[in-house]
């Protein structure tokens, strides 16, 4: 498979596009074909520090893509279901092998590269919002940031669970 690899820590410039071995898939796991990637800070920043074990290392948290294998033990998907996956690491490459857990069914009306961008954002908000914010339905929150990724999918968790939602932002033109 084609993979964005490193071999060191540095900016964009110490990205490869290389071919590398394809990933092994454990019986838990699903194997899939990556149709878009979503780059996040933690990429960045971990390409910068560079690798922590073994190069060419494959860097990436989020890809939405089609399943194409599943593990021996996974029952809750199947092959040709349309998944987004969260991870450290793997999702830079054309295919990604990732624990059936870790990958979430998008609707077919949904693009692969919005797929690929909701799980850190939601995932962060819902945990923040309900995990340990405990919000429910009548509640007043305030979300800063609100106009970034994880502002905005936290005001639209927050509206469905039926809260009154204020949010800041760092200028007028952002709200």
């Amino acid at each position: 498979m084609k993979a964005a690899v490193y071999y060191e820590g540095g900016g964009p410039e110490v990205l490869r596009y290389e071919e590398v071995p394809d990933p092994q898939v454990g019986p838990h796991d699903v194997l899939v074909e990556v149709q878009a990637i979503s780059i996040e800070g933690g990429d960045v920043l971990a390409r910068a520090a560079g690798p922590a074990g073994p190069t060419p290392h494959c860097g990436g948290y989020l890809a939405a893509g089609v399943i194409v294998e599943v593990g021996t033990s996974v029952t809750d998907r199947k092959v040709g279901e349309r998944v987004t996956t969260a991870n450290v690491g793997g999702s830079h490459a054309s295919l990604r092998a990732d624990n059936s857990r870790s990958a979430w069914p998008i609707p077919d009306d949904m693009t692969f590269e919005t797929g690929a961008c909701i799980p850190i954002p939601f995932g962060t908000a819902d945990d923040c919002l309900f995990e340990f914010g405990r919000l429910v339905k009548g509640e007043t929150v305030l979300i800063h940031a609100g106009a970034s990724g994880t502002g905005l999918a936290g005001i639209q968790l927050a509206k469905r669970a039926g809260a009154r939602v204020l949010a800041t932002a760092s200028s007028d033109e952002r709200l």
